[in-house]
């Protein structure tokens, strides 16, 4: 019985070339998501650069919801529309940004807050990175509940 020796074979790590390049993820924090027509909700974007190069962030699409108004604005960014303008901000590698703002519905229904953050990397490669939606429940005070002094 022979056995044949086994050959060397050059192995690389599956999924790290991604990383070469600046890498943003993000996690979208929203409190609360059951609310009351009128009631202040508060919105938080954290935004990582996990790549080795650098990231400059430009936008945050689709996140100021139709039928909301902004009750706290993200300074030093601009809302314009349903985005925020994050005016090229430079993000190193390995380094967190947080985006901070308020809305308020207007009106009781079911929304779904699904963001999309445009940026750019260190070659100017436009990227994007989608966090986990996030459903949010507006309900109508009736009568009855105000009179309960349920929210």
């Amino acid at each position: 019985m022979a056995f044949t020796t086994p050959t060397s074979t050059k192995e690389e790590a599956v999924g790290l070339e991604k990383f070469e390049h600046a890498e943003v993820n993000t996690n979208l924090i929203v409190h609360p998501i059951e609310l009351v027509v009128g009631e202040n909700m508060d919105i938080e974007i954290e935004l990582a650069n996990a790549g080795k190069g650098q990231a400059f962030l430009r936008q945050i699409e689709d996140v100021v919801l139709e039928g909301f108004e902004l009750t706290a604005k993200p300074d030093p960014y601009r809302v314009e529309g349903q985005n925020i303008n994050l005016k090229g901000r430079k993000l190193e590698p390995l380094k967190a940004e947080e985006v901070k703002f308020g809305l308020r519905p207007k009106h009781k229904g079911i929304f779904t807050i699904a963001p999309r953050i445009v940026y750019l990397d260190e070659n100017g490669n436009y990227k994007t990175h989608e966090p986990e939606p996030v459903i949010i429940v507006v309900k109508e005070l009736g009568i009855k509940g105000w009179l309960k002094g349920e929210r």
